[in-house]
């Protein structure tokens, strides 16, 4: 028996005996649905007085009405019992009946299905009745609750109206007995019949059987209707042979099915006492005792039935689910008997395909080497040796083998005491039977690795430690037990190992792990050498919960090293780098400089009038005066996490650095601040007042001097022999070429004048899109150089040459013109965009350049101020912040809008920010390329987006690539889009169909066009 999950009512795809009504209903509003509920209603009672063909009757209404209204009411809520309140006070009248009986009998009717609707809504009443508690909730309801309350407005409509009790007590009575009873008898299959119900029945092929039990039980009511009057003939048989019938198409068929039954059962009952007289006034009577106590029994057999019927299946479901669960199938068989049951779970895990079961095929399916171990353990249990059995065995899933734990125990014994039926379960324990494993062969690793192996809490407390760590520091076992070992003391009192420490744990803080070489000293005292790996584990909610470290002691080839590279690779006086391991530092640097983009400066130091130094003082006074400073030029060097400046000694008072620069005149800094060191007086005899010693140097910087290692000191070396001849105390740069670059520049700056006076430059356009809506917003300007042999010229490759000149001035102002001309032909041909255009530093900071632009903008009368955005770097923005924040504000009167582009990239302040009059923030393309694969780039366009936010300025990506990235964006609350994954910069012919083909970049590739350059104005 395998229970599958039951469909959640939002799942039905019909709901009711209104459910193909109500899915026609579903997209509309209320008053489709009382719209909708007012006819069906109608037609319900039109139904009742076909039934009693034209003669009006309580009765029928309060039975068909009723019953009726309250399935539109639970299925439309207030809408639909509106609309059945509607119908069942319209309807009456349409057939002429008496205005009082209608309003009377009506309005006690709506009161009580309003009454019955609230209260089981209240209750959170389920109308599949599933459960016994919505059949109870049901019944109580509409019978204790609903009915006696239309009925007592009934009684007090009749008592308003100064009728005789007599006249009205019994027919009241009746009138609530046939809205209790019909009124259930007719929500039951108003409520449950929907078309999965048939489904239901077809699928698991009971519709003969039920088909049987309807043709039955319509052939019995016909016979007994037509067979006399009054309860004669065959009366008695229907009313004995009915109740078992529905109670087998309950079984059989559901409560759907069965409830229609006794419905039209009912309905034929009504039918039979119209035709033979039983509605006049002194029928009333036997009307009840013929007509509404069978049907009241009937309901109520059918009810408890099913009530009983779902508690059953529900407590069957509940365990099959908890089973299921809990993943763990249950199988039991009779031993003398061909009977067996399978879970749900036991299937599944089993791969039981259907059909009987057997423990046969059981073993079948079990590992062969498993399979006698199995066979024992059943044959053990069935004989009754062994109450219980408990074993692991292999089963197939897919292509590979699986172990589950498996229990065997008896369920049920004969009167001997003979077991006669067995229960197995199996649960799958792959999983835990690897980690027993896995956790055997850790053990076992643990205790025998030769290494240190050491397991502390999240407070460094130790857990557990392997035999080795405690042999290697000489420390018991127990006694370092729930102790913070001395490895990973914070502060130990050497301060080499307290620099150690503090890296270690900066790199724990940082990364969660580590790994380098310690100082510690053992029990005994003596001072070792570790290599130590310190690593974390975090528990399932990434929240520390281990410290596992690993040591090694490498005291003796620490030693062995140490000597031997101090021998082969410094200089004994001043431990710095000798000459041969120069050689291998600057090859290594010159590689990183490549690889990395910055600049190594090479320098070539040597003392001035050292040897007077000797003469005076003698050569032990010189050597501590060099000894000394080696050690300011290691003070002076510095260190990042990727590389370090180094120093050498070449011999003598020469002495050669290698300095990382991300400038020049970076690396100029850092050279004066070498001379300022290396110029402090030194003390080489307390007897004698410091002696003032300075120093010339000659630099030359890699890879602007691209020569080989050499040749980069040899150049350096005549920097300083330039340096000593310019009078000693300084530094000379070297650099041969000078004059050749500068005259390549005066060349280079020529041909792009030229370039301007040819028209060779073009504009492209970038599109600036809504990402949600897909609504292109603007387009960028993006110089382009149409060289005449070279093609396609990027920015890039000519404005730096240019940017210090006046130049630089003029071809901004054409960008701005041709931009402006561009904007005009595309708003004259009804496209609603902006053109953005950048604007260099210098052409910014020009004295006219508010008065030009404002000439520029005076040319179309159209007013495209407004439509023009100005881009500026940081930089540029921030070169002279006062004038610049003026000359945005004297721009901004015009209605020209500004946008500070690459934003993040420039190391700007809120300070600035503020005070500039921005509208529009861009963020840089290299935040929102990382920003799927890196934290940090995230939080960077996080932090923008909320600025922009923050100062009320539009926020645009820029560099967006693909449909992820424009995603992540609108999730962060970035609307605005740029970049090749929506299309790449086009010339101005191109723009007017591209915008009107552009339907978003959900629905379209990435839009690219051969040849075009990136985006980089």
């Amino acid at each position: 028996m395998i229970v599958e999950p039951k469909a959640t009512e939002s799942a039905r795809p019909v709901d009711g005996l209104v459910g193909f009504a109500a899915d026609a209903m579903a997209p509309f509003d209320g008053l489709s649905c009382f719209l909708a509920s007012a006819f069906l209603l109608t037609a319900v009672v039109a139904l009742g007085y076909v039934a009693q063909f034209g003669q009006l009757s309580s009765l029928t209404t309060a039975m068909l009405a009723s019953g009726a209204a309250l399935a539109i009411a639970l299925r439309w809520g207030g809408y639909g019992l509106l609309g059945a309140a509607v119908a069942t006070l319209v309807t009456p009248l349409i057939w002429q009946a008496p205005l009082a009986d209608t309003l009377r009998d009506g309005g006690a009717l709506t009161l009580g299905v309003w009454i019955a609707w609230r209260q089981l809504t209240a209750m959170s009443f389920d109308r599949r009745l599933e459960r016994a508690s919505n059949v109870g909730s049901l019944v109580l309801v509409w019978t204790l609750v609903a009915t006696p309350t239309a009925a007592v407005f009934n009684l007090l409509i009749h008592a308003a109206l100064g009728e005789t009790a007599q006249n009205y007590l019994l027919p009241t009575l009746v009138w609530a007995c046939a809205m209790a009873v019909g009124g259930i008898a007719t929500a039951l299959p108003a409520m449950l019949l929907e078309r999965s119900m048939f489904d239901a029945v077809t699928a698991h092929k009971r519709w003969p059987a039920s088909l049987a039990l309807i043709l039955a039980m319509g052939a019995l009511t016909t016979l007994a209707l037509g067979s006399g009057v009054k309860g004669t003939g065959w009366a008695p048989v229907v009313q004995l042979m009915t109740a078992p019938l529905v109670l087998a198409l309950l079984v059989q068929a559901g409560l759907a099915i069965a409830s229609l039954c006794v419905f039209a059962l009912c309905l034929g009952l009504l039918v039979w006492t119209g035709t033979n007289g039983l509605l006049e006034p002194l029928a009333t009577n036997a009307l009840a005792l013929h007509v509404g106590a069978p049907l009241a029994t009937l309901l109520a057999l059918t009810l408890i039935a099913h009530a009983s019927r779902a508690s059953a299946l529900w407590r069957e479901n509940r365990w099959e689910w908890a089973l299921d669960g809990s993943r763990l199938g249950v199988a039991d068989w009779h031993l003398h008997e061909a009977s067996s049951f399978v879970s749900a779970a036991w299937a599944r895990l089993t791969g039981h395909e259907g059909g009987r079961w057997s423990p046969q095929h059981w073993l079948a399916k079990v590992h062969v080497d498993d399979r006698m171990l199995l066979s024992d353990a059943i044959a053990a249990v069935a004989s009754g040796q062994e109450g219980r059995s408990q074993l692991e065995i292999r089963m197939p899933s897919g292509l590979d083998w699986r172990w589950f734990e498996t229990t065997l125990l008896v369920i049920e014994r004969d009167l001997a005491g003979n077991p006669v039926r067995l229960l197995a379960t199996v649960a799958d324990v792959d999983e835990r039977h690897d980690a027993q494993q896995r956790q055997r062969l850790s053990v076992s690793l643990f205790q025998h690795l030769h290494e240190g192996l050491l397991i502390t809490d999240d407070h460094m407390r130790a857990l557990d430690v392997n035999p080795a760590y405690c042999q290697i520091l000489g420390i018991s076992r127990d006694e370092l037990l729930g102790s913070v070992p001395s490895v990973l003391h914070p502060a130990p009192p050497d301060p080499l190992a307290r620099q150690q420490r503090v890296a270690m744990w900066a790199a724990l803080n940082a990364s969660g792990g580590w790994r380098g070489e310690l100082m510690e000293r053992r029990r005994n005292g003596e001072l070792c050498t570790l290599q130590v790996t310190v690593s974390t584990v975090l528990g399932a909610e990434e929240d520390l919960r281990y410290h596992v470290l690993v040591i090694s002691d490498i005291t003796e080839q620490h030693v062995q090293r140490e000597r031997l590279e101090r021998q082969a690779h410094f200089d004994e006086l001043t431990r710095l780098p000798n000459r041969t391991r120069l050689s291998e530092l600057l090859s290594d640097a010159m590689r990183a400089a490549d690889r990395d983009g910055y600049l190594l400066v090479v320098c070539y130091l040597d003392l001035d009038h050292f040897k007077p130094v000797n003469d005076r003082f003698g050569h032990a006074a010189g050597d501590r005066l060099l000894a000394e400073l080696a050690g300011r030029l290691r003070s002076a060097l510095r260190t990042r996490e990727a590389w370090a400046d180094a120093a050498a000694r070449l011999g003598g008072d020469e002495f050669v650095l290698l300095l990382r620069a991300g400038t020049l005149d970076e690396g100029r800094l850092a050279v004066e601040r070498v001379l300022r060191v290396v110029s402090q007086p030194y003390l080489i005899d307390p007897a004698n007042e410091p002696v003032q010693v300075t120093a010339s140097m000659g630099a030359t910087v890699y890879p602007i001097d691209h020569s080989d290692a050499d040749t980069l000191l040899r150049h350096a070396d005549h920097a300083m022999y330039g340096a000593k001849q310019s009078g000693r105390n300084g530094y000379l740069f070297f650099d041969p070429e000078h004059r050749r670059r500068t005259e390549e520049r005066v060349m280079a700056i020529g041909r792009v004048q030229e370039a301007l006076d040819q028209s060779e430059f073009v504009l492209f356009y970038q599109p600036k899109v809504d990402m949600r809506s897909g609504r292109v917003l603007g387009l960028e300007a993006l110089l382009r150089w149409d060289h005449p042999q070279q093609g396609l010229i990027a920015p890039l490759q000519f404005l730096p040459l240019i940017e210090n000149t006046g130049l630089s001035s003029r071809i901004g102002d054409w960008v701005l013109a041709q931009a402006l001309e561009h904007l005009s032909l595309w708003r004259r041909s009804g496209l609603d965009i902006s053109v953005g255009v950048n604007i260099s530093a210098r052409h910014i900071q020009e004295p006219d350049f508010a008065l030009r632009l404002s000439e520029l903008l005076a040319r179309y009368p159209e007013g495209l101020a407004p439509h023009l955005e100005l881009e500026m770097l940081e930089t540029a923005a921030h070169a002279d912040i006062d004038a610049t924040s003026a000359l945005m504000a004297r721009c901004r009167t015009m209605g020209v809008r500004f946008a500070l582009d690459d934003f993040g990239t420039g190391y700007s302040t809120l300070t600035y920010l503020k005070r500039l009059p921005v509208d529009t923030l861009k963020i840089d393309r290299s935040f929102v390329h990382h920003m799927l694969d890196d934290s940090q780039d995230r939080a960077i366009v996080e932090g923008v987006i909320g600025l922009a936010r923050t100062f009320g300025c539009l926020v645009v990506a820029e560099g967006v690539e693909s449909p992820a990235q424009a995603r992540t964006l609108l999730d962060l609350g970035c609307e605005i889009g740029q970049g090749t994954g929506i299309a790449a910069p086009m010339p101005a012919a191109q723009v007017g169909q591209w915008i009107q083909d552009y339907r978003g970049m959900f629905s379209l590739g990435p839009a690219t066009l051969p040849g075009a350059l990136g985006t980089q104005s």
